[in-house]
Formats: C-alpha cells, structure tokens, sequence
C-alpha cells in the first residue's frame, strides 16, 4: 500500500534531486571549472564553485522535475497511460525543460555539439543509473512484501 504523500514529501524529492545535481556540478566544476570559466555560465567562478545564480537555476529544473513526476507517477491526472509510456513523456519533457534552460540561462554554448554529447552522454547515465537503483529497490521491496505474505500465511495455517 503506498504512503499518502505530503508536501513534505515533494520537498523532500525536490532538495534530493538539487543535491544529487549540486554534487554533479561541484565535480565537474573540479574537473572543468578553470577551462570552461570563458565560454559557460555554469563555471562563471571556474572551479572556485558556482554562483547563487546557478544554483537557483538547477533549484528551479529540480522543482520542474519533482512536477514533471507529481503529473506522471501519482495517478492524480494521468491515470490511462502506462508505466513505460509515463516514462518515456515524462524523460522527454525533462529533456527539453533541461534543453530550454541551457538556451535561456546560456548553460553552454548552443551552437557547439560538443557539450550537447556531453549534457546527453551525463543525462543517460543518470537515467540508466536512476533506472537501475529504482529496480533493485523494487526488487527489495517485492521480496519483504513475499516474506511477509509468506509469514502471514503461516500464521493463518496455525
């Protein structure tokens, strides 16, 4: 049976998503920071960190994302489509809230395919590895519910 969610809940999700950004970009603010100062808004202050700005900008695509998950994934609105469908609309829509950031907020230079493969090679394997921490934890999940449906029927059986 699932949890009722709360706001607190949605926060929750929100500031994990930010922090799982913010330490994306601390390291590659580390890794690229002094190179990429000149040509992206990202690394304004190189790899001294990044600016209030910044920060409030992937607060914003974290809040987006958290939406993007409130209208896909809790049956509130969209309740006839299934799970894959959910989540191929709700990756798409992440890629072009992502895409609209980065020529509004000028993340990268546009017009260079360079960090384009780079933003797409970053967001897949964050997909793939989102993918794969929320099957395991599925899977955990699964295997309490049989032990306790399991347990249950013992009891019943007494």
């Amino acid at each position: 049976m699932e949890e009722r969610k709360t706001i607190f809940s949605y926060l929750g999700q929100i500031f994990m998503f930010f922090g799982i950004m913010m330490v994306w970009m601390i390291g590659f603010c580390l890794l690229f920071g002094e190179q990429a100062q000149e040509i992206s808004s990202l690394f304004a202050l190189g790899n001294k960190g990044l600016s209030v700005t910044v920060m409030l900008e992937f607060f914003l695509v974290a809040v987006v994302m958290v939406g993007l998950r409130i209208l896909f994934f809790t049956d509130l609105i969209i309740r006839s489509l299934s799970v894959i469908a959910r989540t191929v609309w709700m990756v798409l829509l992440v890629l072009m809230t992502i895409s609209l950031c980065i020529v509004m907020f000028d993340w990268f230079p546009v017009e260079d395919w360079r960090p384009w493969l780079m933003f797409l090679v970053c967001f897949a394997f964050c997909f793939v590895g989102s993918l794969l921490i929320t099957a395991l934890k599925a899977r955990a999940e699964n295997q309490k519910m049989e032990e306790a449906l399991k347990r249950l029927k013992q009891e019943e059986s007494r």
